[in-house]
């Protein structure tokens, strides 16, 4: 104990970066998605490995709150249409299935909000609603990580998405109890 080695190490970059990196999301953007999701006929979520990955965590979350949630690609997943919103969460912007599958989902009338960490990206280009989660150093600087690239949007991509949630619940007075009627009894 005491000893501070390259895992402690590793730790304090993670933590800062992704503090640096949540820190930079505006709150009204945060109100705008939440409410566009919560009136929306149905939600749809997309994204391409592990943005994918926090995607579906989102849309599980967002299921136990009460809302028709479907991930896209899978196979009862149901055509999109006006009144419906896809959630497209790609770190470049420029992930060729997202792509295709946002410009589908707004010839088919749906609105966009998408979650990426490049403002400049097709994807952001596209989107009706855009939540920026940029890459920052531990000291905050923009564009720069230590981390593999790609690592630090996921795991921000993960943590606000999660952070959205608990926010939810606490403004649309979600009851926890009914959140967990929801959850899967099939495991």
């Amino acid at each position: 104990m005491g000893v501070d080695g390259p895992y402690a190490s590793a730790r304090r970059v993670v933590l800062r970066e992704l503090d640096a990196l949540l820190r930079h999301v505006e709150e009204d953007v945060c109100a705008d998605l939440m409410a566009a999701l919560r009136d929306a006929d149905r939600v749809f979520v997309a994204g391409a490995g592990r943005s994918k990955l926090s995607a579906e965590g989102f849309a599980m979350r967002l299921m136990h709150m009460g809302l028709s949630v479907h991930v896209a690609g899978d196979s009862t997943t149901p055509a999109i249409g006006p009144g419906d919103v896809l959630l497209a969460c790609s770190g470049s912007g420029e992930t060729p299935t997202v792509l295709v599958m946002a410009e589908s989902a707004a010839r088919s009338g749906a609105r966009i909000a998408a979650v990426t960490a490049d403002v400049d990206s097709r994807l952001a280009q596209r989107a009706d609603l855009l939540v920026h989660l940029g890459e920052y150093s531990q000291d905050h600087e923009p564009g720069r990580s230590g981390q593999f690239v790609g690592t630090l949007f996921e795991q921000g991509a993960l943590l606000f998405f999660d952070s959205l949630i608990l926010a939810s619940e606490q403004l649309w007075e979600t009851e926890p109890q009914a959140m967990l009627a929801r959850h899967t009894n099939l495991e």
